[in-house]
């Protein structure tokens, strides 16, 4: 028998006894639709719940510190014993797999004031090492360049523009507002101490000054001393969705590194404060140390394995990914949940096949006998009632899966206009480029599993009726009613 032959054969069969085929192809449509349906829920929603964690930093990048508890042995890791963030760690982190990037970081705590023309603000001033931050954080430039590694370049927060205030201008007015005499006009003026809202202005391009103060003491009495480096600021970066950094100043580490040297030297005065600062650092530590060291890792499935290799080399580490695996396990669950409850009606439209296929082998008993006597095999029967039983499965899955779209559609419609995503805290990472947010979704590999599931199902069912089938003998076949 030719395979055109036999799909032609079943094809009829179908056909013939279309109202039995429809209602027991509800049975499995109604089973493949709440799969998908439930399956899709729980994938938007945690699809969702990523986006919203990505929205707190990116999942391939995490924080390295030195670990200070072990939890499995309970108890604290001794000063002496504890890693230290300095040159020799980098070169240790550049080593372990799966780590693309190592980017130190120095903040400075000092008196930093950041001047572009006549107006000025304080800044935090933070350290970075331009080489292996550069491919990574040139996406976060919202205008001019990242730093190219000229010690001459800085790159400023999105709220660097906004902090800097022209004084001498606000104290004129004021002076201005107050020798007229209108009372109203004082109480509106800016306050010369920051009470005002300074206008934000572009900074990219422009010439600047740092200026870094440091204290020290001669003969128990404060002095105070300057140093001025002429920068030009080429680049700004978007706002942080946490305000992080918003207000600090990015300049090459090894400025950063020739700033802290300035600051700890004595410059000669016996019982200055600076050489108090240079004394106890140079007691706790032997070569200049970091603040902070930012890895980045190649692709989010290596998180993981990073993260233990760190630890089990004494570091600690804090990253949005450590949260996604609680987020895969607990949504697993939910899947598996969802999952188990609607393959319970797959199951009941199973029997309704093998229902339907033995029914069918009553009837068609006497076109058996016809057909084994002209010479199909048993190979040939069996291949028949299989493929009936996996066509009704497949019509059903089908069917199913339409239905399940459709409820999907209602889902999220019903959920973007009762905000249940904002009311429930996700969905912020979402929405981006005009991206609409999805409470569910169905992905392609669970529509192409869902039909093909469909479709093994209907083969399973008719395994038995098939098997039932081909023992029949011919001639007992032949001679039934």
């Amino acid at each position: 028998m030719k395979w055109i032959d036999s799909f032609r054969i079943v094809w009829r069969n179908l056909w013939r006894m279309k109202l039995r085929t429809a209602l027991t192809s509800v049975g499995v449509m109604i089973g493949t639709a709440a799969i998908v349906a439930m399956m899709a829920l729980s994938i938007g929603l945690k699809d969702n719940a990523v986006k919203s964690l990505e929205s707190w930093g990116s999942l391939t990048e995490m924080d390295v510190a030195p670990l200070y508890w072990i939890p499995e042995e309970d108890r604290m890791i001794p000063e002496d014993e504890r890693k230290k963030l300095n040159a020799a760690a980098v070169q240790e982190l550049k080593a372990i797999p799966g780590i693309a990037a190592v980017m130190p970081i120095k903040r400075m705590y000092e008196n930093t004031r950041l001047e572009v023309g006549r107006r000025q603000g304080y800044v935090d001033l933070i350290g970075v090492d331009v080489r292996e931050s550069a491919d990574y954080r040139k996406n976060d430039v919202e205008k001019g360049t990242y730093l190219s590694g000229s010690p001459q370049e800085i790159v400023v927060g999105a709220a660097v523009a906004s902090n800097l205030r022209d004084e001498e201008r606000e104290q004129r007015e004021a002076r201005r507002r107050n020798a007229g005499g209108n009372q109203q006009e004082m109480w509106e003026m800016p306050s010369p101490m920051g009470g005002g809202t300074p206008t934000a202005f572009n900074l990219v391009d422009k010439a600047a000054t740092l200026v870094v103060t440091r204290e020290y003491r001669l003969n128990d009495e404060p002095k105070f001393e300057k140093k001025e480096i002429r920068v030009r600021i080429v680049g700004q970066l978007y706002p942080s969705e946490n305000g992080r950094d918003s207000h600090s100043v990015y300049v090459p580490l090894p400025l950063v590194m020739e700033l802290y040297e300035w600051l700890n030297r004595s410059g000669g005065f016996d019982g200055g404060q600076a050489q108090s600062r240079a004394r106890q650092q140079g007691n706790q530590q032997n070569e200049f140390e970091f603040d902070q060291i930012t890895v980045k890792v190649e692709s989010r499935e290596q998180v993981e394995s990073v993260v233990q290799t760190l630890r089990e080399k004494g570091y600690d580490v804090w990253s949005p990914a450590r949260e996604l695996e609680s987020i895969n396990q607990f949504f697993f669950v939910i899947q598996l949940v969802l999952g188990g409850i609607a393959a319970i009606s797959l199951l009941v439209a199973t029997i309704g096949i093998v229902n339907t296929m033995i029914m069918s082998i009553l009837e068609r008993t006497k076109e058996i006998g016809i057909m084994k006597v002209i010479g199909a095999t048993v190979f040939n029967i069996r291949w028949l009632f299989l493929m009936e039983s996996g066509f009704i499965g497949l019509i059903g899955g089908v069917a199913g899966l339409a239905m399940a779209w459709g409820a999907v559609e209602i889902v999220n419609y019903l959920g973007e206009s009762a905000g249940l995503l904002q009311s429930m805290g996700m969905g912020y990472g979402g929405g981006a480029d005009g991206e609409q947010i999805r409470l569910a979704y169905i992905p392609t590999w669970l529509a192409l599993f869902a039909i093909g599931f469909s479709f093994l199902i209907g083969l399973l069912a008719g395994i038995f009726p098939a098997i039932r089938a081909s023992r029949l003998s011919a001639l007992q076949a032949i001679r039934s009613e």
